[in-house]
């Protein structure tokens, strides 16, 4: 997975990379059993950064089989995303998340700074 989102279309304030990531990281910290892509799968979702596998796939550099990948193996295990539609051509699927994890929600960011 690459460690910057890129830029939505039409998106003024695209979404900050270290708070992505620390977000992530706290997921993965609540949830041990997630891989890092199922991690990113549902922060995505939750801070309504990608709320599909394609655009996900995008937006990350990930390739679209790969993330269908862990998203059936993060529906099969876990309660935390509901698949609202599937596109039975392309094989998008798109999700909401079902669960407001304390450990995606309102993170302090990450303590160290940026280097300038």
């Amino acid at each position: 997975m690459n460690s910057a989102p890129k830029s939505r279309k039409g998106d003024d304030h695209p979404p900050d990379a270290s708070t992505f990531l620390h977000l992530v990281e706290r997921a993965m910290v609540s949830h041990p059993e997630l891989t890092p892509v199922q991690a990113g799968i549902l922060v995505a979702a939750d801070q309504k950064i990608a709320l599909d596998s394609r655009t996900f796939a995008r937006i990350f550099g990930v390739a679209h089989a790969i993330v269908l990948r862990e998203l059936n193996a993060l529906l099969q295990s876990t309660d935390l995303l509901t698949v609202t539609k599937r596109d039975a051509r392309t094989l998008r699927t798109h999700y909401v998340s079902t669960v407001k994890n304390p450990g995606m929600n309102n993170a302090e960011p990450p303590s160290h700074s940026r280097a300038v």
